[in-house]
């Protein structure tokens, strides 16, 4: 009895460790498991999350590579930005007379650097490009380079005169005339550049002549160093390329300035340093080309010329621009057969009605007999974005030599002009710091019957007028005085231009004379009034 009982307790001990230690057992075996499966979902979560790490390293390495790209490629725009602008400006210094397109060059080089200008064809070390428009071929290291520009301005128009019986010319021309044909070759050596230009315009047309033979040196910066015949500028006007006038011709005054010493195709020796704050130069100066014709001479004329002009202030949107400058003849051109005191040494200042259609100059000094003459004046102007105003003065003085006992009194001439312009379209007006003068806008929007684009217009207005009499009274006979009655005329004119793109212009001009003339007796009103309309058709590369 004793032993089944104790058996019994033994069984229920027994039953119930075995009721506890089972479920712990149990417990204890399921735990490891549950961490194992946790711990896989968490190994599994992490990788899900390494893996979108490293897609997310992998794009942003991808973006990173990608804008290290795009700053290299800037990089390397901007070099090739700055390389385009300094060889544009080289180029423009290296022409310092080719008047065309290179009067803008660096800003047009700025411009187009998203795209400079690529070689065309490229063959045992030579390329063939067209920068600004212009065919160029040069050699692979850049040293030595032929380009050809050109100028066309084909001019037509007529005059409505209101003449008296006594006028001087009372049948001006109604027709057409080529202006300007040029053709300009650049040939660059190293630190050396030849210009040779003929123009197969003029005025009249007819006779093909030159406009500049030169060879300079522009190896030590900033000057160019030249020798030839050649475009001394005198003015702010004289310095604007005759493609980016305002109007057809160039102010009365700046026409009769220049003639003394300075203007197109003069033998000259000088230097001049371009800077974006200043311009100046000086050139000993001769004749002009064709000088000897059609009478030899006995002695060249010899002058001098300079001119200094300022931008005191500039940026983005304002320049001004302040200038003087100056001439000298030491000795006019001499003609031995001619009679001293009458015809010997000669100088003579005359203009048309600023429109080289008729080309009559209808104020005009006639031979007058000098033994040297100086002048000088000054420029002012401004412009503001799409705005500009500039005028000019300037005064001529002759000595005069006549023979024995006749009055010979030193002439005094004079003249002024205002211009005015508006670029209806909002392209600013550049100032070209190659020639110390403004230039043509740029369109930015070049005409486009499919893009819709109208290109470039511009108004401008002008007043100019110019005084050839000196010494001289009214009713009494310019031998009396020993003055002369060269005239007096003013001009007010009205231009519109459209520019389609930047080598196109399209000029429409109406302009009003009034020419004040006495005859040499001083009795005679032999002046006239009129009015012009006129037109041009432009190409320039």
């Amino acid at each position: 009895m004793g032993s089944k009982s104790r058996r019994r307790r033994i069984r229920g001990v027994l039953v119930a460790v075995c009721t506890g230690v089972v479920p712990a057992a149990a417990a204890a075996q399921s735990s490891p498991i549950d961490r194992i499966e946790a711990i896989e979902r968490q190994i599994k979560n992490l990788t899900g999350e390494l893996q979108h790490l490293k897609n997310e390293l992998g794009e942003a390495k991808r973006q990173l590579k990608q804008s290290r790209d795009e700053a290299q490629r800037s990089k390397e725009e901007a070099r090739q930005a700055r390389e385009a602008a300094d060889q544009a400006r080289q180029d423009a210094v290296r022409a310092p007379t080719a008047e065309s397109q290179a009067a803008q060059a660096a800003a047009q080089a700025q411009a187009a650097a998203a795209t400079p200008p690529a070689a065309v064809a490229a063959s045992e070390g030579v390329t063939v490009s067209m920068p600004r428009g212009r065919p160029t071929i040069a050699t692979a290291d850049g040293r030595r380079s032929l380009a050809l520009g050109g100028l066309m301005q084909f001019d037509m128009g007529g005059y409505f005169q209101n003449v008296n019986p006594n006028t001087e010319f009372p049948h001006l021309n109604n027709g057409v005339n080529l202006r300007r044909g040029r053709l300009y070759f650049l040939g660059t050596f190293d630190d050396f550049t030849a210009n040779i230009t003929p123009d197969f315009g003029d005025r009249p047309d007819g006779v093909v002549s030159l406009f500049e033979a030169n060879v300079n040196y522009i190896g030590i910066k900033p000057l160019t160093f030249t020798v030839g015949y050649y475009h001394p500028w005198v003015s702010l006007d004289d310095a604007t390329n005759p493609a980016n006038e305002l109007f057809l011709e160039r102010p009365g005054i700046v026409n009769v300035y220049r003639r003394l010493a300075a203007g197109i195709a003069r033998a000259s020796l000088g230097a001049n340093a371009a800077t974006e704050d200043y311009f100046a130069s000086v050139y000993l100066t001769g004749p002009r080309f064709g000088a000897q014709q059609p009478t030899l001479l006995n002695g060249e004329q010899l002058g001098l010329v300079g001119r200094l002009a300022v931008r005191p202030y500039h940026d983005d949107d304002w320049n001004l621009h302040a200038g003087v400058s100056g001439q000298m003849v030491f000795r006019p051109n001499v003609t031995a057969n001619g009679i001293p005191g009458v015809s010997r040494t000669t100088l003579d200042f005359g203009v048309d009605a600023e429109l080289e259609i008729d080309f009559n100059e209808l104020v005009n000094t006639g031979s007058l007999s000098a033994s040297g003459a100086n002048a000088y004046g000054g420029a002012l102007g401004a412009s503001w974005r799409n705005f500009l105003v500039m005028s000019e003065y300037y005064q001529i003085n002759v000595n005069q030599s006549k023979l024995p006992g006749l009055p010979s009194p030193t002439l005094g001439f004079n003249g002024v002009y205002v211009d005015l312009a508006w670029v209806l379209t909002g392209e600013p007006i550049p100032y070209d710091i190659t020639r110390a003068a403004w230039s043509r806008p740029k369109p930015l929007h070049p005409f486009s019957l499919g893009d819709g684009g109208i290109g470039a217009w511009e108004i401008a207005a002008r007043y100019s007028a110019l005084n050839l009499d000196s010494n001289v009274i009214p009713g009494v006979p310019q031998s009396v005085t020993g003055g002369v009655y060269g005239g007096q005329q003013q001009v007010a004119s009205l231009a519109l231009s459209w520019y389609p793109n930047d080598w196109l212009r399209f000029i429409l001009q109406f302009q009003h004379t009034n020419v004040n003339k006495l005859n040499s007796a001083g009795t005679v009103q032999i002046g006239q009034h009129f009015e012009t309309l006129a037109a041009r058709a432009q190409a320039a590369w």
